[in-house]
């Protein structure tokens, strides 16, 4: 037989309601912080990620850049180039790479030249006499996003063969004909370039340089916090 007595008494429950709520508190803080690290954690890496991948994405075209660039090519044209035209002097730097312009991808087998036609396009002795054609990639900071944009033979200079590369425009002017720019990332806090030549020596004309490293830093927010992921290559261009 259950005594009266039986249970809590009012004064047990004043002591231990503060307890309770003091250990419900403490538990809260404790799964929020860590609820907090782990998403601090996961944003890290995919940032982390996305640097490496902008880097990946970029190696090609450093690899198998004719030249590195103060400014684009002189035949090229481009109707939404900023006032004063292309060029590496800006801060942060602009990467104009001059690349030969190819009918495919660059590591296909099949690929062949494209050529500007002065002279006529066969037979192949002909053909080999024409002046090669090259594009330009151009790699440009707005803010905190990092583009790619690509300059191509305008459709009133005769060529042997059709470029796989097509010129790029900004998103606001894309049509069927000119894709937009792509947008690397909308994350970039730093972009940096060092140039060198063939003796491994720092240079400030792109022309010079053989060699480039290029160091980008992404910056995101995750749970009120600021997080950074940094990647880097230094690339010596080759020839095709």
């Amino acid at each position: 037989m259950k005594s009266k007595e039986d249970g809590f008494t009012l004064i047990e429950v004043l002591i231990m309601s503060p307890i309770i709520m003091v250990t419900v508190v403490l538990l809260m803080s404790y799964l929020f912080n860590q609820y907090g690290q782990l998403t601090q954690q996961g944003a890290l890496i995919n940032l982390q990620v996305e640097a490496q991948n902008i880097i990946f994405g970029m190696q090609d075209d450093i690899l198998f850049a004719k030249s590195f660039e103060s400014d684009k090519n002189a035949n090229l044209t481009d109707t939404y180039q900023p006032g004063g035209g292309w060029t590496a002097a800006t801060t942060p730097p602009t990467l104009i790479i001059s690349d030969l312009a190819l009918t495919t991808n660059k590591r296909s087998p099949n690929r062949k030249p494209v050529y500007i036609n002065t002279l006529g396009c066969a037979p192949d002795d002909v053909l080999q006499q024409n002046d090669e054609l090259y594009n330009n990639t151009i790699y440009f900071v707005s803010g905190t996003n990092l583009y790619k944009r690509t300059l191509t033979a305008p459709a009133a200079l005769a060529t042997c063969g059709t470029s796989f590369q097509k010129q790029t425009c900004p998103a606001a002017n894309a049509s069927a004909t000119c894709p937009p720019d792509k947008l690397l990332t909308d994350k970039l806090n730093t972009f940096a370039l060092t140039y060198y030549d063939t003796g491994n020596t720092v240079v400030t004309s792109p022309e010079l340089a053989e060699k480039i490293k290029v160091d980008i830093q992404l910056k995101d927010k995750a749970f009120a916090e600021d997080i950074f992921a940094s990647s880097t290559v230094t690339l010596r261009k080759v020839n095709l």
